[in-house]
């Protein structure tokens, strides 16, 4: 992840899906942001959405997301990458501040296409696109 290379990208994305996880879990969004292209419709709207649970006293209850595959193409050099990674996630529990289930899902396989970039000495994700795997 300390080189602009595919592999280093795909470090990146597999550790911006991390932090993602360490968000819902503790609400800190800071890291998840730090990462973050102002422009990024995704990564804004994770921060709304963590915001909301803590501003709600709300909980999330998920296994780690796991990536099953991953490729990442180098588009302009040393500085623009595409990442790929098609991403299982295990059933998800939104708790109240009593502990009660307020809402939950059961999960799935998607495909992350991240649009990703090597700024200075390190990794920026300028936006990130979702497709959910049907398959």
């Amino acid at each position: 992840m300390s080189e602009p290379t595919t592999d280093g990208a795909i470090a990146a994305a597999t550790y911006f899906l991390s932090l993602t996880d360490y968000a819902f879990e503790s609400g800190d969004i800071a890291p998840l942001m730090a990462m973050s292209a102002t422009a990024c419709s995704h990564c804004a709207y994770l921060g709304e959405q963590i915001d909301l649970q803590v501003d709600g006293k709300y909980s999330t209850e998920a296994e780690p997301m796991e990536v099953l595959s991953s490729q990442s193409t180098e588009i302009r050099p040393d500085e623009w990458f595409s990442a790929w990674l098609r991403v299982a996630q295990g059933p998800v529990r939104v708790l109240d501040q009593s502990g009660a289930v307020v809402d939950e899902g059961d999960g799935g396989v998607v495909d992350f296409l991240f649009a990703i970039s090597w700024v200075g000495d390190g990794w920026r994700v300028e936006q990130v696109d979702l497709t959910e795997v049907t398959e």
